[in-house]
């Protein structure tokens, strides 16, 4: 018997090669490490933080630390802001989660046309995550209110321990639903795209098949698990050997900058003058690494796609490799030419 999380490793291999390497295009390459570098800013859920300047009496054995008020205000405006800001990040990355599907399902890079195009989806995409998070924050309060209540004093050493097992034994089970939860989303996306649908609508569908063929979704997850094992012990190779030989040719080209800056201006001054180009080569070895990246993210994305086209043939994937057929004569238009 076949599987779908596995026969997709050779499509995605293809269209990998295809859409990176045949030929290659250097800004092509440019423009999905921005994108990936965007959309890899994660979703954050964020959470608020009631302040009081009232004091409360908690005994003798919890004192009260009160803030002044000029310090307080300080510390909420920056809270508030950093919050807009994990938000303002977030809504990007779902946005460019749309973008990333849509770039690689039609091996065309339009940046500027694709976002413009799902700021809507990005944003529903955004307030389904953030309910998530709220959903799984409330859940973990819940699980933690026992120990909250009760005083350290009256926890025995095995009540002590069966309550560490309860709360280890639930964060797991909550940490494997989210991440399967998440799996969904990642599918339902393409579904929300190509059948424009919601990402709630197509989440349903996506669920709907998953309790018709759990096991190929099973199947797929231990798939993916080893394939994200192995793509991540190569980048994280080509990165360290990389960063060696990169760090080396800027360390020699800075040994001779410090040697030339030394016989012009004093110690301190050379320092500050070579500063700048630490900066800049520190930004390139970045760049580089997220570079080079590209071709394992863009094969992971491949992989999943890959498997839903076969999985969920109702997603109606218009792959730029797979012939449209004609629906009047039955005859395959010719592949579009990028």
């Amino acid at each position: 018997m076949s599987w779908y999380g596995i026969e997709a490793i050779n499509r995605a291999i293809s269209r990998t090669r295809k859409a990176l390497f045949e030929p290659f295009d250097f800004w092509k390459w440019a423009k999905l490490a921005i994108i990936i570098l965007l959309g890899g800013a994660g979703s954050g859920y964020g959470s608020s933080t009631n302040y009081s300047t009232e004091t409360q009496d908690l005994g003798n054995n919890f004192p009260i630390i009160e803030l002044p008020e000029t310090l307080l205000t300080p510390m909420i405006l920056i809270v508030v802001l950093f919050l807009i800001l994990v938000l303002i990040l977030s809504y990007i990355s779902s946005v460019m989660e749309f973008v990333f599907v849509e770039s690689l399902v039609r091996n065309e890079v339009k940046f500027w046309a694709y976002s413009r195009r799902f700021l809507g989806k990005g944003f529903n995409l955004l307030l389904v995550r953030l309910a998530i998070g709220l959903i799984f924050l409330v859940l973990l309060g819940i699980a933690f209110l026992p120990i909250i209540l009760e005083s350290p004093s009256d926890f025995a050493l095995p009540e002590l321990l069966g309550e560490i097992f309860w709360l280890v034994g639930l964060f797991i089970l909550l940490a494997l639903l989210a991440i399967a939860i998440e799996s969904f989303i990642s599918l339902a996306i393409p579904v929300s795209i190509y059948r424009d649908k919601g990402i709630l609508s197509a989440f349903r569908m996506i669920y709907g098949n998953f309790r018709k063929s759990w096991k190929e979704v099973i199947v797929y997850w231990l798939t993916r698990f080893v394939l994200t094992i192995g793509t991540s012990i190569i980048v994280i190779i080509f990165s360290v050997l990389m960063t060696l030989v990169l760090g080396l040719g800027f360390l020699i080209f800075d040994v001779a900058l410090y040697f030339l800056f030394s016989q012009l201006v004093s110690e301190s001054l050379t320092w500050i003058l070579l500063i700048p180009f630490i900066v800049i080569e520190l930004f390139l070895i970045l760049v580089i690494l997220i570079f080079l990246s590209v071709p394992f993210v863009v094969f992971m994305k491949y992989h999943l796609l890959s498997f839903l086209e076969a999985w969920f043939a109702e997603a109606e994937i218009p792959f730029f490799d797979v012939p449209v057929v004609e629906p009047e004569t039955g005859f395959n238009k010719p592949e579009p030419e990028f």
